[in-house]
């Protein structure tokens, strides 16, 4: 199919956005005396918009191919995307980007696996719809970035982060 051949997959697409931010993360925590802040920053810049191209474009897309109703598989993947959004609260320290590396070694085979998130959106999109929804992907905005923010209610485990995003998601 000339699609993935000419313009690769939502997969390939997403799975390399992964690893550069693998990359970002592993080099802003690489020296154990100090932080690269200016990596972090373009690490939480890049996840905030690759959570946000999940969330607003591929899972949105994916909810109105599939009737309306939302994907079982949504409910834990939001749940995650919850909880490293406010793990990127806090200022930054290495054991706080160790605590998002746990979640997202969980996380991310969970949409790059077979039967994961992404080669379930593409078979809901269809080979029609394929194109135009990596190019909706391609195109989206950098996301604004708030200031860190180290208040009482600052989460900086990914098991109190889980705990209460959870907390949220049973609510709604």
């Amino acid at each position: 199919m000339c699609y993935e051949i000419c313009m690769g997959s939502i997969t390939d697409f997403l799975t390399r956005d992964h690893e550069r931010l693998d990359a970002l993360l592993a080099r802003a925590v690489q020296d154990p005396d100090r932080f690269d802040y200016d990596s972090y920053a373009e690490f939480r810049e890049g996840l905030l918009r690759h959570i946000g191209i999940e969330e607003k474009i591929l899972m949105l897309a994916a909810k109105q191919k599939n009737g309306g109703e939302p994907l079982p598989m949504f409910r834990q993947i939001r749940l995650e995307h919850s909880a490293i959004a406010l793990l990127l609260v806090p200022t930054p320290t290495h054991q706080l980007m160790a605590e998002i590396k746990l979640i997202l070694d969980q996380h991310n085979p969970r949409e790059e696996g077979p039967d994961g998130l992404y080669e379930v959106c593409e078979r809901l999109a269809g080979e029609e719809e394929l194109p135009a929804l990596l190019e909706r992907i391609r195109q989206a905005p950098k996301v604004p970035v708030a200031r860190h923010y180290d208040g009482p209610r600052a989460h900086t485990t990914a098991a109190s982060a889980l705990a209460y995003a959870a907390q949220g998601s049973s609510k709604g």
